[in-house]
């Protein structure tokens, strides 16, 4: 396995005091995300930040040049770490990250941030198609509740079974066993 890590949407649109999509969940899977970063440079795996940004000049959220569509202020991509901008939910659509991951000889992308039901979703699905085996770090993406015919389905509800469907299209991991694995491949490489 020669994994990257993708960070997806760690942007401040999730996060209090300027998001406007405030996820309740969302600090909790920011720390895994941090850990995964950690571990990830550690054994010398590429990280790569995808922020969202809309194609409409007066979205709501995710608008380009807004507080909103930065980064969390926690998060300081290192020299030599890519920070790519997408405008669809799918992190390959109209982006550089599949040149970027064949570049480096990538064959495993590691899946955190926000949200698991939609990007990261998304993005996990399409590694297929573009040649690329997924792992998804469960607790390191959040959801947030959403609305059917005046039904409320909690973050817990979106999350839990998303996380479920993923299985279908990858290994489905705690960040810890994440960290394990990564940390084994770069002893079997040693």
């Amino acid at each position: 396995m020669k994994p990257a890590l993708l960070v997806i949407d760690a942007q401040q649109e999730y996060f209090a005091p300027h998001g406007k999509w405030v996820l309740p969940d969302g600090e909790k899977a920011l720390e895994r995300i941090h850990a995964l970063i950690a571990a990830a440079r550690a054994v010398g795996a590429p990280v790569y930040y995808i922020r969202h940004e809309s194609l409409e000049p007066e979205a709501s959220v995710f608008r380009h040049g807004s507080v909103g569509a930065t980064l969390h202020p926690s998060l300081a991509p290192t020299p030599g770490e890519t920070v790519l901008v997408k405008h669809f939910p799918n992190a390959f659509a109209q982006t550089s990250l599949a040149a970027h991951l064949r570049q480096e000889n990538v064959d495993t992308i590691i899946v955190s941030g926000y949200m698991t039901q939609l990007c990261c979703d998304t993005t996990t699905r399409a590694a297929e198609e573009y040649h690329f085996s997924a792992i998804f770090a469960g607790d390191a993406t959040a959801a947030r509740d959403l609305h059917l015919t005046g039904e409320i389905f909690t973050h817990e509800q979106i999350h839990a079974a998303t996380l479920a469907i993923m299985t279908e299209f990858a290994e489905v991991l705690t960040t810890e066993k994440v960290i394990a694995r990564l940390r084994e491949e770069l002893a079997g490489a040693g």
